[in-house]
């Protein structure tokens, strides 16, 4: 999910004894300890100090995080020297390890790859779109914005997903209308949400309000996550009082993961 915004307001002072408030990162180490799995990330293999032949050597390994990770640092390194033992881990058994290789590729100006994974959006079978869109979506290029607002038009829900991740991970508010109506029409709506949380855009508000009501618990963290990441401004105040009180009736909710996100978003919005 998309960081913090660094201009939410100020809420009342939670200082501990010792005068000090806690950090974002304390609360959500916290939030970890709880539920080990909420917000988690796979460890990096290789810090940003692992040299060429290093990562090279990681690209072998028998586990396939290590060899996605390894990809991931070459990129990175943004050295050319990587363009054929990157290509070689296209042909890669495991997706993430194939996912991590084109996107390096494409970082260290592999010219030809990119518009090749971008024509795979318009591919025929599924399983090709949704990876497309995973590389497009990491590589978070304005660019591709087009091209991935017309292969959101589908009816299949798991690319649906993919292209609505993509999307956010891009960050052009110009697709909000996009988001707001699959969200509405109840369409790959959790990835949508994840996404309008990203644009930070509140015009967002009502739709993500309204899946606070889903069935779907995933539905419902998502959309509380992503309230508490709209840029709300001054003449927004009601709106912003509208969406703590609802987050904080979240904070009651069955669902563990509803009550984690909802925790984060009231923090973040400053009511805490």
């Amino acid at each position: 999910m998309a960081t913090r915004k660094t201009s939410a307001a100020p809420g009342p002072d939670t200082s501990d004894a010792s005068g000090v408030r806690p950090r974002q990162e304390d609360v959500m180490a916290r939030l970890r300890a709880i539920d080990p799995a909420f917000g988690g990330r796979p460890q990096r293999a290789f810090d940003a100090q692992a040299g060429f032949d290093q990562l090279a050597q990681g690209l072998t390994d028998a586990d396939p995080c290590i060899r996605a990770d390894a990809a991931h640092q070459l990129g990175v390194l943004g050295d050319v020297k990587a363009a054929a033992l990157l290509r070689h881990a296209l042909a890669d058994p495991d997706g993430e390890v194939r996912t991590s290789a084109a996107v390096a590729l494409i970082q260290i100006g592999d010219d030809a790859l990119f518009p090749e994974v971008v024509k795979a959006l318009r591919h025929s079978e599924p399983r090709v779109v949704i990876g497309a869109a995973v590389v497009l979506g990491r590589l978070a290029d304005p660019r591709v914005v087009p091209n991935l607002v017309e292969a959101f038009k589908t009816q299949n829900v798991e690319v649906g997903a993919a292209i609505a991740w993509a999307l956010g991970q891009c960050g052009d508010r110009a697709v909000l209308p996009w988001l707001v109506t699959a969200v509405e029409q109840g369409f790959a709506v959790a990835n949508a949400c994840e996404a309008l949380g990203r644009l930070g855009d509140p015009r967002a508000a009502p739709a993500l309000l309204s899946s606070l009501q889903s069935d779907t618990p995933e539905v419902r963290a998502y959309a509380a996550r992503a309230l508490g990441l709209l840029a709300y401004d001054e003449a927004e105040a009601g709106l912003k009082e509208k969406v703590q009180k609802n987050l904080t009736t979240c904070l009651k909710d069955r669902s563990r993961k509803v009550r984690l996100c909802a925790a984060i978003a009231v923090y973040e919005l400053g009511d805490y």
